[in-house]
């Protein structure tokens, strides 16, 4: 496959700071920054990200944050733990959606400091995409996206009996059912911009890695799902009404190759590569591990039904898939170089 690199910044210092500015010279268009994990390198404070984004306009770099509050996080796990309540399902209560909806509105306004497009990552909660809906109405290009877990699982299945739980922590902790419905209305509505998977197949599994966590607090964060998130954005967007056809295109092929700045990549024209997917609409299965290929030992949508699959897929013209079949050749993918200046700057009011 093509592949294309994204950088994150873990040595959050000025002389760090100024290497921003030259991503695009090596084909990176897009930064991440982490407002959680407080105590790890990769948590970045008020400042540091203030100092990225300044510099990130300044070459077109497209700056994207975690959103958490770092020092809810820290002081609510520390009062859960001291209270022996170590079960999965208290990663939610240790994270709860005032983190998230906090830490949004704060990188919402450092960016308007900084004059700089943003870009929130993996937005599981209501009050953080109506964050990012007010800011991009009012003329600020602010933007964000959710992903394919945060659209279809709930904190019911952090509660799962045993340690169960484990297998669905990733953050921010999967929500309620009534952020799940403002999710759904947020893409249809287009004010989230893109569906991403924020796959993350931890090596060992389950049993592992996931399961010699002592406690909700050690327990590595990450779930697979880049594989599902075609079928699943078809099954419950499109076969549900959710959303349309066209808007399942958007959300999963043309705006994310937009945002990371991949002109010839997410859409069909002249000029374009011919990246061509031929989609069985009425193809029906059941997910589960045994057919996933992430290589790891559960699959966190494990059952789900789903509607629709790639019947064949094609990579700058030449079949590389079929009916879930690998067909290509080793070695045909390119690194493809990312541009600056990408979907968030279509918007840029300077």
């Amino acid at each position: 496959m093509d592949f294309a690199f994204h950088a994150v910044i873990m040595d959050p210092k000025e002389s760090v700071f100024e290497e921003v500015r030259h991503l695009p010279e090596v084909g990176v268009a897009t930064l991440k920054l982490f407002m959680a994990y407080k105590g790890t390198a990769f948590y970045c404070d008020d400042e540091a990200i203030l100092s990225a984004m300044m510099n990130a306009k300044e070459a077109g770099v497209t700056m994207m944050v975690h959103a958490e509050n770092a020092d809810i996080i820290t002081i609510l796990t520390r009062y859960y733990l001291s209270q022996g309540k170590t079960a999965p399902v208290y990663h939610y209560y240790a994270r709860p959606p005032i983190a998230e909806e906090e830490a949004t509105s704060r990188a919402i306004a450092l960016a308007k400091a900084a004059d700089c497009p943003l870009f929130v990552v993996h937005v599981s909660i209501r009050e953080a995409m109506e964050a990012i809906r007010e800011a991009h109405n009012a003329g600020w290009p602010i933007f964000g996206e959710t992903c394919t877990h945060y659209l279809t699982l709930t904190t019911d299945y952090l509660d799962k009996p045993g340690f169960e739980g484990a297998k669905y922590i990733c953050s921010p902790p999967l929500r309620p059912q009534e952020h799940v419905d403002a999710l759904w209305q947020a893409v249809r509505e287009g004010w989230l911009t893109a569906v991403g998977s924020d796959h993350c197949a931890l090596d060992g599994g389950y049993e592992g890695t996931k399961k010699k966590g002592t406690n909700f607090s050690n327990v590595p964060n990450g779930c697979p799902g880049v594989q599902d998130r075609l079928s699943l954005l078809w099954t419950y967007g499109v076969c549900t009404g959710k959303i349309t056809r066209r808007k399942f295109v958007e959300l999963f092929a043309t705006n994310p190759a937009k945002v990371v700045g991949l002109p010839n990549k997410g859409e069909l024209r002249i000029g374009a590569d011919a990246d061509v997917v031929i989609f069985d609409p009425d193809w029906k299965g059941t997910i589960t591990n045994k057919d996933s290929l992430h290589g790891i030992d559960y699959e966190p949508f494990e059952g789900f039904e789903i509607q629709g699959r790639p019947e064949q897929v094609f990579l700058r013209g030449r079949l590389v898939a079929e009916n879930g079949r690998f067909v290509g050749e080793r070695g045909m993918g390119r690194w493809q170089k990312c541009r600056p200046y990408g979907l968030c700057y279509d918007y840029y009011h300077k």
